[in-house]
């Protein structure tokens, strides 16, 4: 009986479709324990090589070479999520270890709290309520989504739904990427403009790139400083993508107006500064969670690994050389 061991914190925790359709297949699911947890790069090569599974359904955790070489049997890696900054990729390729993700699953789950926060940013409803249940009746005057110039950072999956979302509410959209959408252009009016223009133009700005050695700390301080004062920036795709520190010093010195964050850099980010300041809006990475994209996602995931252990591609593996001529 194949193993299945279930890093990823979410896989069969939220919704049960996807363990149900593993066990229906015949395969052991083992789920690692909360007394484990955080995992570790260390640590996760102390599991692998205890428990010895035929396939790994990943989370956030950290799957080096040294915890994929730690499992003679391991056949597959199955990221629950899409972006696969956490897996070392080539030292899969190089094990015959194949690697595949769960792209569209969360997409419009992720778009929707986008939308979520600018609203929040903009009418300071977040502020509002802590500021009621203390027992005040103060007025808190916001601003319109529709009247903002929106800077779309990214226009992939996650984007293009952030940007549909945003036509509906009559927002002026610009958009930076290193590849163009032209139907994106032509269908929703859209922009496309230089990273720079983008920032010093925008009321919101909002990051949607995966993340890799090129955007890795794109936001920095220079970048911060193109920003207007009154400006929002909304961080939902990787921690990493901006400098943190150099983050944090601008909104303490109120030179951006505040951030909303789904991601960082360490997570959980209890000793961060950033959480501690009134104009920061700080959720738990769960942008991608609603029930829809998590049975959406645990059911791809399912499938994808069963239909590779039968012998099969499936379109969303990321290294299907490894699995040589097969069909």
């Amino acid at each position: 009986m194949p193993k299945a061991l279930v890093s990823s914190r979410s896989f069969a925790n939220i919704v049960s479709v996807g363990a149900e359709m593993l066990t229906a297949a015949g395969f052991e699911v083992r789920r690692i324990g909360p007394e484990e947890r955080p995992l570790n790069a260390a640590k996760m090569a102390v599991i692998v090589s205890r428990e010895q599974p035929d396939v790994i359904i990943s989370g956030a955790e950290p799957l080096t070479a040294e915890a994929l070489a730690a499992c003679p049997n391991l056949r597959m890696v199955m990221k629950h999520g899409v972006g696969i900054d956490n897996i070392d990729l080539d030292a899969a390729t190089s094990l015959g270890i194949v690697v595949a993700n769960a792209p569209g699953t969360n997409t419009k789950a992720v778009a929707d709290w986008v939308i979520g926060a600018m609203l929040s940013l903009l009418r300071g409803i977040c502020t509002a309520s802590t500021s009621t249940r203390a027992g005040k009746w103060d007025r808190f005057v916001g601003r319109e989504l529709g009247a903002m110039t929106v800077g779309v950072i990214g226009t992939g999956r996650i984007g293009v739904e952030v940007i549909k979302r945003l036509r509906g509410f009559g927002a002026e959209v610009l958009s930076y990427d290193v590849v163009q959408n032209n139907e994106l252009m032509s269908r929703h009016d859209v922009r496309y403009v230089s990273l720079d223009e983008l920032l010093g133009a925008s009321d919101l700005v909002t990051l949607h790139v995966p993340l890799m050695e090129q955007t890795k700390g794109m936001i920095g301080a220079r970048e911060l400083s193109c920003m207007k004062d009154s400006a929002y920036l909304i961080n939902a795709a990787r921690g990493e993508l901006v400098d943190e520190d150099a983050l944090h010093k601008s909104l303490k010195a109120r030179r951006i107006a505040g951030v909303a964050l789904d991601v960082y850099a360490t997570e959980p980010p209890q000793a961060s500064p950033l959480i501690k300041l009134g104009n920061v809006l700080a959720t738990p990475h769960i942008a991608a969670y609603t029930y829809e994209a998590m049975e959406h996602m645990d059911r791809m995931c399912a499938e994808t690994i069963t239909t590779t252990f039968a012998g099969k591609r499936s379109p969303n593996l990321l290294n299907p050389a490894v699995l040589g001529d097969s069909p």
